[in-house]
């Protein structure tokens, strides 16, 4: 993100205040964060969902049709009671009624049973999904939804011009990557502790059963396991330098400051709305990014 801007000229907003880039930067590179790996989380989740029930409707055949409605109508007659239950006006039912036990049997008993065909079905929505979007390609509305006061949006009304040739590097810059990789180097950290003194993996074996617990849920790799550490010795000699000198040099303290983020963000914030040719309010609370704990990446 950080050479992406430095290949765009400064946008006239910014002229004077040149420490605003660092902020800038950070909120641009968490709204992308949020719809590569939150979004398309939410997404490939959703699909599965979709495809999970028909899968056990199909596989169970006519007793699982009848077993459904059964289940559904004692399930709800339980959470009512329960519901009522804590208003206090009655005194609390038993939590697993007789009544229902053998249908949560006959029930849990058949998903076991049809559970391959329901996990098949999920990850054939996953690849599915996943092939008919490119996650890698930031589109021309990518980020259509932001809300007003943000800075995509309040830049693409303040400076339509160079939003777009901002955005047009920017896609340019992402069709070279895979979403794995994001997914990957966004946990490393946690994966990290995971393959710390008290776990008996390696940091390449717990990679590999991160990558095997991720593969089918978000229909990445066909067979070929990401090639982590090219990845991170990638992203800490070559990005993580550049990054650091970049954010040292425009912004003084925005790397280990927590009072100078802030300060900067409230900063970028102000300039940005009172550039911006409508009348939008920044939100009442001042929302500062989290550094996070990528800097082992």
């Amino acid at each position: 993100m950080s050479r992406v801007w430095r290949a765009t000229k400064i946008p006239p907003c910014f002229e004077g205040h040149p420490e605003l880039a660092a902020p800038f930067v950070a909120e641009i590179s968490a709204a992308i964060r949020h719809r590569q790996i939150s979004r398309w989380a939410d997404c490939f989740a959703f699909e599965q969902a979709r495809a999970t029930e028909p899968a056990f409707a199909q596989a169970g055949g006519p007793a699982y049709a009848a077993l459904w409605p059964d289940m559904g109508s004692a399930q709800l007659s339980f959470f009512s009671d329960w519901h009522v239950a804590r208003s206090g006006e009655v005194e609390a039912p038993v939590f697993e009624p007789l009544s229902r036990k053998p249908l949560q049997t006959d029930y849990d008993g058949t998903r076991l049973q049809h559970e391959p065909a329901a996990l098949q079905a999920a990850k054939n929505a996953s690849r599915a999904f996943r092939h008919a979007r490119d996650p890698r390609v930031i589109t021309d509305t990518y980020f259509a939804d932001e809300p007003p006061h943000a800075p995509a949006a309040r830049m693409a009304r303040i400076h339509p011009p160079w939003w777009g040739a901002f955005h047009l590097r920017l896609q340019k810059a992402f069709r070279q990557g895979h979403p794995a990789e994001g997914h990957l180097l966004d946990a490393l950290p946690e994966v990290r502790r995971q393959a710390g003194k008290r776990s008996k993996l390696t940091l390449e074996a717990t990679v590999s059963h991160w990558w095997q617990d991720h593969h089918d849920r978000l229909g990445w790799y066909c067979g070929q396991e990401p090639h982590y550490r090219m990845i991170a010795r990638r992203a800490a000699k070559r990005k993580a330098p550049q990054l650091i000198r970049w954010l040292d040099r425009t912004a003084p303290g925005f790397r280990l400051d927590q009072s100078v983020r802030v300060a900067l963000h409230a900063e970028l914030a102000e300039c940005l709305r009172v550039s911006d040719p409508q009348s939008v309010a920044n939100p009442s609370a001042a929302t500062t990014l989290p550094w996070g704990e990528h800097g082992a990446n």
